[in-house]
């Protein structure tokens, strides 16, 4: 008699992970303490920023994880009902173009940055940016991209070749709290630049408090930055920016904040120019 041949197989557990279905709402507009200041507001239009900025916010509906990133973006510009509302530029207004994305690229941006000591070496004298009074250091004009450079602040922005501009590390300069810093002093195509440092530095933490949200770590009791920032460039069928347009101007940027405790999205986009409305 033929023995039958048993076959053991050791079972395992395996865990599929269904691809979460993303789907959006739009939420009404929201007001902001630092933002909506109007102090704030002065300043953003004297920089030549008010009105050349829009943030808007939705909800959805799927629990969030950082692995779900390039998901949760395609999904959210291609769907219908952010299609509808969200605002882009075209010309000199905002509009609601009806866009649905046919690509999106996106691109981590730091986000860790807890406190404004961060601009410490800003204040610095040593430094070269600032004298001890806080007025910033003045230098012969140049001209970087379609950028004015008068003084050493710019300089540490833009000239590549100054001895300030090493003054941050290029990690440091990806840091969010940082490009905000950056849209600011650069402003518009009708900036009235600042001649003291301290404007810039209370309208960036206005924004960058405004924005991002902070929690506490339950085993170490840390703070940390629980926002999740992507930078975002959005295509249209014809394969033309649109979200933000034109990426080839540094002040044209768009940000995506994701919020996965609360299930909510901010979208931040600058387009650069010269309107003020106030």
């Amino acid at each position: 008699m033929r023995k039958k041949r048993r076959i053991s197989i050791d079972t395992q557990t395996v865990k599929m992970e269904i691809e979460p279905k993303f789907t959006f709402v739009p939420l009404s507009e929201k007001k902001y303490v630092g933002i909506d200041d109007k102090n704030i507001q002065e300043y953003l239009c004297k920089w030549g920023l008010k009105g050349n900025f829009v943030i808007q916010n939705f909800s959805f509906n799927e629990p969030f994880q950082h692995y779900h990133k390039y998901q949760l973006v395609d999904a959210f510009f291609k769907d219908d009902s952010v299609a509808k509302v969200i605002l882009s530029k075209q010309g000199d207004a905002w509009v609601r173009q009806g866009i649905q994305a046919s690509s999106v690229e996106i691109k981590q941006v730091p986000c860790t940055v807890l406190n404004m000591t961060f601009f410490n070496k800003l204040k610095d004298p040593s430094n070269g940016i600032t004298y001890s009074s806080g007025t910033i250091s003045k230098r012969y004009d140049t001209q970087v991209e379609d950028f004015l450079i008068s003084d050493n602040l710019r300089g540490m922005l833009l000239d590549e070749d100054s001895e300030e501009y090493n003054l941050y590390a290029e990690d440091e300069r990806k840091e969010f709290v940082f490009r905000i810093f950056q849209m600011l002093v650069l402003g518009g195509t009708l900036c009235q630049f600042e001649d003291t440092l301290q404007p810039y530095l209370d309208v960036t933490k206005s924004i960058y408090k405004d924005l991002v949200r902070v929690q506490k770590n339950n085993t170490s009791n840390d703070l940390f930055i629980s926002t999740l920032v992507l930078e975002v460039i959005a295509k249209d069928s014809k394969g033309q920016e649109y979200f933000p347009c034109n990426t080839s101007n540094r002040q044209n940027i768009a940000f995506l904040l994701i919020h996965a405790n609360s299930r909510e999205i901010t979208t931040f986009v600058h387009q650069y120019g010269g309107y003020c409305f106030t």
